[in-house]
C-alpha cells in the first residue's frame, strides 16, 4: 500500500462557514518491531480499493470493524453516530467500539501482539507515540483514503475537500500515516461581556498587554493570566506563536529542521523574556503552576482570572461549567514588536484529533471507510453540533456556533493564508516534553529566560545527534 503523497490542493481559510503524551519506557518499541499479528496481518486480510461508487476502497461487506476511540473532552458519542452509517452500509459486519483515555497503556500490549484495533482515536495526554509507531512498520499508509471519493465531497477526492495542512500534519517521509479529524485554532481566551463591562480592549501588541494587565489587576483584584499547570504545553505554545510572528515562518523551520540555534533565536528569546515578564510582574493567578487543565480552566471561567491559554477544544470541555453570559472569545497572542513579519492575527490552526489504522488490523479498509463517512459534511456537522469544535473539512456549514466556535471561525478568516502550525512535537515527543517542562520552569520563576533557551536548545540537539532517532525535517 505504498503511493505516493500528492501536495493538497490550498485554499484560503476564508469563507469557513485542535501534544501527544510521551510512552514511558522503551520496552515497547523494540517488543512492537518483532511483534506478530494474530488477526490476519494488515493488507492480506482486505483486498484493495476497486473503484466500485457504492464501496470504493473495497470494504469487505462482513468483515468486522474495531474501533477504540479517545473518550475526552469530545466524547464519543459522533464516533458512535459514525458507526451507525457504516452499520447501514455493511450491515453483515460486526461493530465493536471501546471509547477510553490513556490509549497507550489500553493498546500497548495489543500492539505487541498484534492483536489490534482496525481504526483508532489516538488522542489525549496518555495517547501512543506516533513517530515510533512509523518507524517500526505499525500504521497503515492512508493514501488509499485520501484518494478515494468524498462521502458528499461533489467527485472531489478526500484529499481535495480538507483544510490547508492537515494532509500534511500527519506526513511521515512523504507518506501520511494519520488524519487529523479536528481542526484546531490555538491562543488565548478571554471573556468578551468581562471586557466589555469594564472596557477593556484587547491588546494588539506585549506592551499593551503588560499595561492592561497591570491595570486588571489594580482595578478588579483578578490574576490577569493563568495557564494550565500541570500541562505546561498550554503555556508554551503561545510563546512560540509570538516567536513565529516576530520573525516569520524561518522560526518555525528552524525548530522543526533541529537547527543548532533554532530555540534560542532571537524571536524566540524575546518571546521567552516577554513571557517571563508576567512572572516578574506577578500577573499569573497564585497556585496555577499546581492546577490541572481542568481546574485552570474552570477558575477561569468563573472570573478567578483574564486571560487563559488553550485550543478550540475549551468551549466542549468546559461545557456547562461556563456561566450564562460569559461569552468566551479566542485570539492570536499579541504582537511582540511593531514590525513582526507576521501580522497580529496570525494565528495557529492545525489538525488534531489525530486518526490512525494499524497496520496489523483485520479491516484496514474498513477503518478508512469509517473515516471517509467522518468526513462527511453530515458526520462533520453532526460533530461541532455536539462539540462546539470544527472538523478538518474545508466546507460545511456548522451550525448552531456558540461564541467560542464563532470567535475560531472570525479569528481564521481574519488569519487567511497567514494561519501557520508547526510539527517539531508530533515528530520529536522528548523534545516537546523537555521545552514543555523547562517553560514550566520559566513561568514559576525556577529559571531565566537565558536558562530556558539553552535547556530547550540542548533537548533539540540531543534529537538531532541522536542516530537512533528518525529526523522528519529537511535535515
Amino acid at each position: 500500500m505504498t503511493h505516493p503523497t500528492r501536495a493538497l490542493n490550498r485554499r484560503t481559510l476564508l469563507g469557513l462557514g485542535a501534544g501527544l503524551g510521551a510512552l514511558a519506557g522503551t520496552g515497547f518499541l523494540s517488543a512492537c518491531a518483532t511483534s506478530s499479528s494474530t488477526r490476519g496481518g494488515g493488507e492480506s486480510a482486505s483486498p484493495r480499493a476497486t473503484g466500485d461508487p457504492d464501496n470504493p476502497l473495497g470494504v469487505p461487506a462482513d468483515l468486522p470493524l474495531e474501533a477504540v476511540i479517545f473518550k475526552g473532552g469530545y466524547g464519543d458519542q459522533y464516533a458512535i453516530d459514525a458507526q451507525a452509517v457504516y452499520q447501514q452500509r455493511f450491515p453483515q459486519a460486526q461493530i465493536q467500539h471501546t471509547g477510553g483515555q490513556e490509549l497507550a497503556k489500553l493498546l500497548q500490549p495489543r500492539f505487541v501482539s498484534g492483536d489490534v484495533p482496525d481504526v483508532i482515536c489516538n488522542a489525549g495526554a496518555g495517547a501512543l507515540m506516533l513517530a515510533p509507531l512509523v518507524e517500526n512498520g505499525q500504521l497503515t499508509d492512508l493514501t488509499p483514503l485520501l484518494d478515494a471519493p468524498a462521502d458528499g465531497g461533489d467527485g472531489r477526492t478526500v484529499r481535495d475537500t480538507l483544510l490547508p495542512g492537515v494532509v500534511e500534519q500527519g506526513t511521515f517521509g512523504g507518506v501520511p500515516y494519520a488524519l487529523n479529524y479536528t481542526f484546531t485554532v490555538h491562543g488565548l481566551y478571554y471573556s468578551s461581556a468581562l471586557f466589555d463591562e469594564h472596557g477593556w480592549t484587547y491588546p494588539g501588541t506585549w506592551t499593551e498587554m503588560l499595561d492592561l494587565c497591570q491595570e486588571i489587576k489594580d482595578s478588579t483584584g483578578m490574576a490577569p493570566w493563568t495557564y494550565q499547570g500541570k500541562n505546561p504545553g498550554y503555556i508554551l505554545t503561545p510563546l512560540v506563536m509570538m516567536a513565529v510572528k516576530a520573525g516569520g515562518r524561518d522560526v518555525i523551520d528552524a525548530l522543526d529542521n533541529l537547527d543548532p540555534d533554532g530555540w534560542t533565536s532571537a524571536p524566540m528569546m524575546e518571546s521567552a523574556r516577554a513571557m517571563y515578564q508576567l512572572v516578574e510582574r506577578d500577573f499569573i493567578m497564585q497556585g496555577t503552576s499546581g492546577l490541572t487543565h481542568i481546574q485552570a480552566q474552570t477558575y477561569w471561567a468563573n472570573g478567578e482570572a483574564a486571560f487563559i491559554p488553550c485550543g478550540s477544544w475549551l468551549e466542549s470541555e468546559l461545557g456547562d461549567v461556563t456561566p450564562d453570559g460569559f461569552d468566551m472569545v479566542i485570539a492570536s497572542p499579541p504582537a511582540l514588536t511593531d514590525d513582526d513579519a507576521l501580522p497580529q492575527a496570525a494565528i495557529r490552526g492545525m489538525g488534531n484529533e489525530p486518526f490512525i489504522v494499524p497496520a496489523q488490523a483485520e479491516n484496514p479498509y474498513g477503518g478508512m471507510e469509517f473515516l471517509r463517512i467522518m468526513l462527511s459534511p453530515a458526520s462533520s456537522q453532526n460533530f461541532t453540533r455536539q462539540t462546539q469544535t470544527l472538523t478538518s473539512l474545508a466546507e460545511y456549514d456548522p451550525q448552531s456556533a456558540g461564541t467560542g466556535l464563532t470567535s475560531v471561525r472570525d479569528a481564521l478568516s481574519a488569519s487567511g493564508d497567514d494561519t501557520f502550525f508547526w510539527r517539531y512535537g508530533t515528530w520529536y515527543s522528548a523534545l516537546q516534553t523537555e521545552a514543555a517542562n523547562a517553560t514550566s520552569a520559566l513561568m514559576t520563576g525556577e529559571i531565566d529566560p537565558d536558562e530556558w533557551g539553552r535547556r530547550c536548545q540542548a533537548a533539540a540537539d540531543a534529537v538531532r545527534e541522536d542516530d537512533s532517532i528518525e529526523k522528519y525535517g529537511d535535515q
